[in-house]
């Protein structure tokens, strides 16, 4: 497994274009890659979002939020992100070009202090092309040669259905319906080549799709111990519940090396073993008219609730993250100067993956920086730009070690008085 993983795209330089929404052969296992979740403006300053609180923006990673919108008033976000990979082992490299929507949101109130959110975004991708041949030496001896290739695609979008209530002044809680729906396609081939030309060999090939169809709920809550016109402190904390996943999964191994209907040395059907962590989220989140910063932990526990494959050296961990950012405006007043209405983003965010490979841990860091652009002199809706560069992994142990540049275009849009205005005619 270690070789295979070390070769991913077997040094080629990959075409650019392509439908999927990840590369990496860490994604070979589990459900893939988790993307960072959260809206542009939150991303830009490291992911720091457990207590961000504002009535211009959405904030889906914490439905206590949902509260802060304003009576007369509706939020919508709408974001695109556009993404390099590259990854090298000790011989071998490989780059990748991506391009993602992502999360369309919307939020409303129903009442004074009680708001609702929905909001669709990626939640994890896979997307891998891996080849390596066999050359230990009991294959080379008794067979000749083995090429194994596999490739594997696929996404799980994650559904938010929430609402939001400040309980007494400075104190909201929340609770979002989640709905994870994707599908995930895994194919595999061996492919002999004798030497001795002694015996007979076949070519094998299979595949093996995995239906996502899942609910799951998280539950918020923010303080706001320090609520002056100056200044503001909001404190958050969320709980996302965990449990046994159910996907359903079709395996299909067929005689004649095709993927076609037909008879087949393996067809059944399973549910996976996989499950969803509990997740647990705690922050803050300090602003001023000029400037603002704020700072997460999470942890969730995959260790916990899933086994590994001690055959192949796999195992999945329990993990944390600290996301830390903040943002500046100069003066969000100025008539003349546009510059110093813009508002400057920064952070940094650090992450453990859920699997780990050969005994390797892996890790992930990422500094994140980014503008908000008001879109009118008032500010109350914004194009907002990020820019992420980040690396994670390792060439320990035969595994390949990724850079990756994210860019964001978000837009941000507050609808005010006159969306909700009852007309009145003579």
């Amino acid at each position: 497994m270690a070789a295979l993983l070390g070769l991913a795209g077997g040094g080629r330089a990959l075409a650019q274009d392509s439908s999927l929404n990840t590369y990496s052969p860490y994604t070979f296992y589990g459900i893939g890659d988790i993307h960072n979740q959260g809206i542009a403006v939150t991303r830009a300053m490291g992911g720091a979002s457990v207590g961000f609180r504002n009535y211009l923006y959405i904030n889906p990673l914490n439905p206590a939020s949902y509260s802060s919108v304003r009576n007369n008033s509706f939020l919508s976000n709408f974001d695109m992100e556009g993404q390099n990979f590259y990854a090298h082992t000790t011989d071998a490299k490989t780059s990748f070009n991506t391009f993602n929507v992502r999360d369309i949101a919307m939020s409303f109130p129903l009442a004074k202090g009680l708001g609702v959110g929905v909001s669709v975004t990626p939640y994890s991708s896979v997307g891998y092309d891996v080849n390596f041949y066999d050359q230990s030496p009991d294959v080379q001896g008794g067979i000749g040669q083995m090429f194994y290739a596999y490739t594997g695609e696929g996404d799980v979008t994650q559904f938010k259905l929430g609402v939001g209530y400040e309980v007494f002044k400075n104190f909201s809680i929340g609770a979002d319906l989640i709905y994870y729906h994707g599908s995930i396609l895994r194919t595999f081939s061996a492919r002999p080549t004798s030497i001795t030309g002694e015996g007979s060999y076949y070519s094998l090939s299979g595949q093996n799709e995995e239906y996502v169809n899942s609910f799951f709920g998280t539950f918020g809550m923010q303080w706001t111990p320090i609520a002056k016109e100056e200044r503001v402190m909001t404190v958050g904390a969320t709980y996302q519940l965990g449990g046994r996943m159910g996907n359903r999964v079709e395996e299909r191994v067929p005689l004649n090396s095709t993927i076609l209907p037909g008879e087949y040395v393996v067809d059944r059907e399973y549910d996976s073993n996989l499950s969803m962590p509990s997740v647990m989220a705690v922050g803050f989140y300090y602003h001023t008219l000029k400037y603002s910063f704020g700072a997460d932990y999470e942890f969730a526990d995959w260790g916990r609730r899933n086994l590994g494959d001690q055959s192949n050296r796999l195992s999945f961990r329990n993990t944390s993250s600290v996301r830390v950012g903040g943002q500046y405006t100069p003066n969000p007043g100025d008539v003349r100067n546009a510059f110093k209405r813009f508002t400057y983003r920064g952070g940094v965010r650090w992450s453990q993956n859920y699997v780990v490979l050969n005994d390797q841990p892996i890790s992930d860091v990422a500094l994140t920086m980014g503008v908000g652009i008001p879109l009118r002199m008032t500010g109350l809706s914004n194009v907002n730009l990020g820019l992420e560069l980040g690396t994670r992994g390792t060439t320990k142990a035969g595994l390949s070690r990724e850079n990756y540049l994210k860019f964001t275009v978000g837009f941000s849009f507050l609808g005010e008085d006159y969306w909700f205005v009852k007309m009145k005619y003579d």
